[in-house]
C-alpha cells in the first residue's frame, strides 16, 4: 500500500509553501495516485484536516477560509479517493483509507493535528484516528455518518434506509444512482444547488440562505462526482457494512455534533457511535439539520483548541443550542 508521498504537487511551483492556487493541489504517492486537496485561512496556522461527505469535495470548506484566517487555523480539505482531483482507488477497509490522510499529512510536513469529518468523512477521521494515535490531537465529528451497518436497529427515514440499507448494499445500483446524479448535474449545473437541499430542513435552508452557501454546497458536490462516481459508491459499500475499526480502543478525545433534526444522516446512528467510544463528547443541536455547521464553524474551531473533558463510555455531553 503507497503510504509515502513524493511532493509533487498539480499547481506548486517547488514546495507546498509556493503555492499558486492553494483550492486546487495534488501530491502524488510513490506509485503515480494522485491526492488533491486544498488549503484555507491562515498558511502558518494550526493544521486542521477536515475531510468532506458523500458526495462531496474539498470545495465543501472554502467558505471556512476567512473565519480560520482570523482564528490563526491552516485548514487542509482531502478529496477523498474517487472524488474531485483525487485518483479513484479501491479500499478494502475503511482503515485502509486511513493511509490517505496519512500520506498527506507526511507529504505536508505535518506532524500533529485536529482531524474534523463532516457526514460521511466521519467514519474516515475514526479510522485514520486509530492508525494515527500519537499525531491527532482531537476529532470532531460533524453531523457523521453513524453506525448504519446494522440499519434494522437504528431508527430511520425512508430516504435514509433507501441510501444505507438499498444503495449501501449494492454496488449496482449505487453506481446507477450517483451516474444518474453526475448527468443531472452535469448538464444542469444549477440543480447541484436543489439536490443538496431538498431533503434539508428548513432551518438547514435558513443557514444556507442566511450565509449564502448554497451554491458553494452545489459546488462542492460538482466538483466531487466531476471526474467520477468511484469515491460515492465506495463510501456506500464501506459504511454499511461492518467497519471493523477498534472504537473502543480509541483514547483520542472525540466530540460529536449531531443535529436531532437531520434528515441527510440518523442521528440514532451517531449516538450509538458515541456510546461505543470511550472518550467521546455528544453535543446534540436541538431542532437544528444537517448543515447547521455553516453557522457555526467559528465556534467549532474554538472548541477543538480547547482539550474536552475525558467522558466515560455511554455518556452524553449536554443539549446545546446553535
Amino acid at each position: 500500500m503507497d503510504q509515502r508521498v513524493v511532493d509533487q504537487p498539480h499547481t506548486v511551483v517547488d514546495k507546498p509553501h509556493t503555492v499558486v492556487d492553494r483550492t486546487a493541489c495534488v501530491l502524488r504517492l510513490e506509485k503515480g495516485r494522485r491526492v488533491g486537496f486544498a488549503e484555507y485561512g491562515a498558511p502558518e496556522g494550526l493544521p486542521v484536516i477536515v475531510l468532506h461527505g458523500t458526495p462531496g469535495s474539498r470545495m465543501l470548506f472554502e467558505s471556512t477560509d476567512a473565519v480560520a484566517r482570523k482564528m490563526g487555523f491552516r485548514i487542509v480539505a482531502l478529496d477523498r479517493a474517487g472524488y474531485g482531483l483525487s485518483d479513484p482507488h479501491y479500499h478494502a477497509t475503511l482503515k485502509d483509507t486511513a493511509y490517505d490522510i496519512q500520506a498527506l499529512a507526511n507529504g505536508l510536513g505535518i506532524n500533529r493535528f485536529f482531524l474534523v469529518g463532516f457526514s460521511g468523512g466521519g467514519p474516515h477521521a475514526l479510522a485514520a484516528a486509530l492508525l494515527m494515535r500519537d499525531r491527532i490531537q482531537q476529532v470532531a465529528l460533524i453531523s457523521p455518518v453513524g453506525l448504519v451497518a446494522d440499519a434494522e436497529r437504528v431508527s430511520m427515514t425512508s430516504l435514509q434506509h433507501f441510501i444505507f440499507s438499498h444503495l449501501g448494499h449494492s454496488e449496482t445500483a449505487a453506481r446507477a444512482y450517483f451516474h444518474s446524479v453526475r448527468a443531472m448535474i452535469t448538464w444542469l449545473p444549477n440543480s447541484s444547488e436543489l439536490l443538496v437541499t431538498q431533503y434539508a430542513t428548513q432551518t438547514d435552508r435558513d443557514i444556507l440562505d442566511q450565509y449564502g452557501l448554497r451554491h458553494s454546497l452545489g459546488t462542492s458536490m460538482y466538483e466531487g462526482l466531476s471526474r467520477s462516481v468511484e469515491g460515492a459508491v465506495q463510501d456506500l459499500r464501506l459504511y454499511c457494512r461492518p467497519w471493523g475499526l477498534n472504537l473502543h480502543k480509541l483514547e483520542t478525545p472525540v466530540t460529536i455534533w449531531q443535529g436531532s433534526d437531520d434528515t441527510i444522516v440518523p442521528p440514532d446512528a451517531a449516538y450509538r457511535l458515541a456510546d461505543v467510544l470511550p472518550n467521546c463528547r455528544l453535543e446534540v443541536q436541538e431542532g437544528m439539520g444537517h448543515y447547521w455547521l455553516f453557522g457555526a464553524f467559528e465556534r467549532i474551531l474554538d472548541r477543538i483548541r480547547t482539550k474536552p473533558p475525558r467522558r466515560n463510555r455511554g455518556s452524553r455531553g449536554p443539549v446545546a443550542p446553535v
